[in-house]
């Protein structure tokens, strides 16, 4: 059985023979009967028999120039030889220069190499996704200005490797020296994966009015985890009045909630983000946001707390 290829050649090669024999008996007639029409008629079958073939090998020959441009293609821009090049930056520098149509010609590389900063490294977290802060104010003592903040948090954290690592949670608060140090109080509790974390380590530090608590997660065996924390915290809203994030990593989709006490208001203030936040159901005393794409390190929001009089 001859396939379709095959099949085709094989009539080509008839053709051309046929063409060929049409020219030999054309020719051959016309110099016997020069006077009649039939040597001219069996001459320009030949022509179109030959030329027919003529024709179909180069359309053949386009088709598999074209397939094998593609498959050069897929060799050139393919993943594995992509990263076996030791030049990847200078492809990914001119391969962007195509795509911004040279408008940044000036400013190109300074582009590239800020945006380059805020990718994480190889032995870094990759990043976070859906990340939901839910935070609660309550009064502890309203004349000296105490409250509690009871915050929960959740959120996937994508890595690249199985290894071992150190997720660090931190916490900034600021106190004036006038109130006693006492007033601050912290407790912390972490899960990953739905199990507890009892081997947590953490460290305190102060650097003037700026307090900053550092927790260590240890983690390892997996590339994806589920890590949620609840920390209840109490300090001076007259010393520190915002709540805010700032990535450390990028982060993609984020949920932000603050319920309030009816007498403190709080004005919700976005942290450089490329777009905005979506209300979701806001009222005075419990505010809703989204944000539904991709959020760069030191990107987030802030609220600003006020106590109304």
């Amino acid at each position: 059985m001859f396939s379709g290829k095959s099949f085709k050649q094989s009539i080509g090669w008839i053709i051309a023979i046929l063409g060929v024999l049409c020219y030999f008996i054309g020719y051959y007639f016309k110099s016997i009967y020069d006077s009649s029409i039939w040597p001219d008629f069996i001459i320009k079958a030949a022509d179109v028999m030959i030329i027919g073939v003529v024709v179909g090998y180069l359309t053949g020959i386009a088709q598999w120039a074209g397939i094998f441009k593609k498959e050069i293609q897929d060799i050139i821009y393919g993943k594995e030889f992509l990263q076996k090049r030791n030049d990847i930056e200078t492809i990914w520098y001119n391969v962007t220069k195509q795509m911004f149509k040279s408008k940044f010609a000036d400013i190109h590389k300074n582009m590239l190499t800020a945006l380059k900063s805020v990718l994480p490294s190889e032995d870094d977290i990759s990043y976070y996704e859906d990340y939901d802060a839910d935070s609660r104010i309550e009064w502890v003592d309203k004349d000296k200005g105490v409250i509690k903040c009871i915050d929960n948090y959740s959120m996937y954290i994508v890595v690249e490797s199985e290894k071992q690592f150190d997720y660090v949670i931190n916490k900034w608060t600021i106190e004036n020296s006038e109130n006693p140090d006492d007033d601050i109080l912290e407790s912390l509790e972490v899960v990953v994966d739905s199990k507890k974390q009892n081997d947590l380590i953490t460290m305190t530090t102060r650097n003037g009015s700026e307090i900053c608590t550092e927790t260590k997660v240890s983690l390892s065996g997996k590339k994806r985890y589920f890590l949620q924390y609840s920390r209840v915290q109490q300090y001076n809203i007259n010393d520190d009045y915002y709540i805010g994030f700032k990535a450390k990593y990028i982060t993609n989709n984020l949920k932000v909630s603050l319920e309030l006490p009816h007498d403190i208001e709080a004005i919700f203030i976005e942290r450089g983000t490329v777009k905005g936040f979506q209300n979701v159901n806001n009222t005075k005393s419990h505010i809703k946001k989204i944000y539904k794409g991709v959020i760069f390190p030191k990107q987030g929001y802030i609220f600003a707390l006020n106590v109304k009089k």
